[in-house]
This record gives structure tokens, sequence and C-alpha cells, in this order.
């Protein structure tokens, strides 16, 4: 899946909505679905880039029993 401009991306990985990321023209942004009133993070094209490869290389893996 690709994240598509200005619009708003939900993941859920059990069902239940949790994620959701936005593509802007300077920026990834990125809130609680079931909370968006809480806040929003914002990351740079290179730390978005940087995240999403540790993320498919492993690096952020809780340790196995964790959940």
């Amino acid at each position: 899946m690709s994240l598509q401009p200005n619009r708003w991306t939900t993941y859920s990985s059990n069902g239940s909505t949790c994620v959701e990321v936005m593509l802007t023209d300077t920026e990834v942004l990125v809130r609680n679905s079931t909370r968006p009133e809480a806040g929003t993070l914002s990351f740079s094209f290179a730390e978005w880039d940087s995240h999403t490869k540790g993320q498919k290389l492993g690096v952020f893996d809780l340790p196995a029993g964790t959940v």
C-alpha cells in the first residue's frame, strides 16, 4: 500500500483502527485514529524513510513473549 497525498490512510493489525498516516507536500503526519484530537506527530521525508526501512528489517520488533 502506498500513501496518497493529503489523505489519511488508516492501518489496523487486529481489526480495530489504530494509526493514521498522511503524506503532505513537506512531511509525513501520524495520529491515533481513535483519538485524532490528541495530537499529530510530524516527520521529515528522511526521518520517515529511515523509520520504514528499520521497520522492514525488524529493528523495532518487540522481544518474544512481550505481547
